[in-house]
């Protein structure tokens, strides 16, 4: 299988007068040529900081991408001068930021939003970009695009915002996806409908997609494969079809656990005790045993490498 993503121990840390929130701090993953690798953990675990860095929009101050490497189709990105680095962004790796709420320009038309990175990567005419981004409009199922095009964002609902973001994200055929949470703050109806644009035009421009997410819900039906996050690191990391039907590591276990099951009678949802730990104050050892039910003495005292227990699967655990 061709790698097109290769992240090597990326550490991205965020630098105060007093201390250092180490919000991504050494973690590896790969994602296939037209494979897609969900990266999933609680809110404030890294992973839309792990997304930012990849992109290098980490803002500085106060963060800095401080070690590794993020090696796409052969080349590190993180060597890239930034005006290579600008032709990456958008044209080889597209992105679907968070909130599509506040990710488009209030005093632009969404024609000129994208047709602006048409005629920017794509160098086309005005008039090539205008019928690109129509047709494109067309591939997100905006109702009566030619209309839409002179539509500025607040005549928009939020889920065909969302849309226009992922019709910005794809227009130049990148070959990586990274999609942000697509379907947050949207309704349920909405969110499904999203998910199924996303995996149509994955499958029609055949490109390789991180999904960032919370939701296992989106992971089961979207991903080929998972890494599970928390504290800045990988804690468990396999393929989805693996991970949901024998996660490993106890936090895996945990989130599983806090799920809700149809015909379950509990009276309360099993919940994960604790809280994230801070990222400028991580515990010793290993970062979940302050909320871990399998915690030991040792648990307490060494890092605790994410190893392979078989093949394709890794935990970071040494009682698994």
């Amino acid at each position: 299988m061709d790698i097109i993503l290769d992240v090597r121990e990326l550490k991205t840390h965020f630098f105060s007068d007093s201390k250092i929130a180490r919000a991504v701090d050494g973690i590896s993953f790969s994602i296939g040529q037209g494979r897609t690798l969900g990266l999933v953990g609680e809110s404030g675990c890294g992973k839309s900081v792990t997304a930012l860095s990849i992109l290098r929009l980490i803002p500085s101050p106060p963060g800095r991408i401080v070690g590794g490497e993020i090696v796409f189709e052969g080349r590190d990105l993180l060597k890239l001068p930034e005006s290579q680095m600008r032709s990456v962004r958008g044209n080889d790796i597209g992105m679907i930021f968070q909130e599509p709420m506040t990710s488009l320009n209030p005093v632009f038309t969404i024609g000129y939003q994208i047709s602006e990175a048409l005629r920017l990567h794509r160098r086309v005419s005005r008039a090539e970009a205008k019928s690109i981004t129509i047709d494109f409009l067309h591939k997100v199922k905006i109702p009566s695009p030619e209309q839409r095009y002179n539509d500025y964002p607040h005549q928009l609902s939020g889920g065909m915002k969302q849309r226009i973001m992922i019709a910005m994200a794809i227009c130049c055929h990148p070959k990586l996806l990274i999609a942000d949470e697509p379907t947050t703050a949207l309704d349920v109806t909405i969110q499904a409908q999203i998910l199924e644009l996303l995996m149509e035009l994955r499958d029609e421009f055949k490109m390789s997609t991180l999904l960032i997410t919370h939701d296992l819900g989106v992971i089961a039906e979207t991903t080929d494969d998972v890494a599970v996050m928390y504290a800045g690191q990988i804690m468990e990391y396999t393929t989805t079809r693996r991970l949901f039907t024998n996660p490993k590591h106890p936090y895996t276990v945990g989130l599983f656990g806090s799920l809700p099951k149809l015909g379950d009678k509990r009276e309360h949802l099993q919940a994960i005790e604790g809280f994230v730990p801070d990222p400028s104050n991580y515990p010793v050892g290993c970062r979940f045993h302050p909320r871990c039910n399998l915690m030991e003495q040792k648990c307490k005292q060494m890092d605790i490498e994410l190893r392979e227990i078989e093949t394709g699967h890794l935990v970071r655990c040494w009682k698994v």
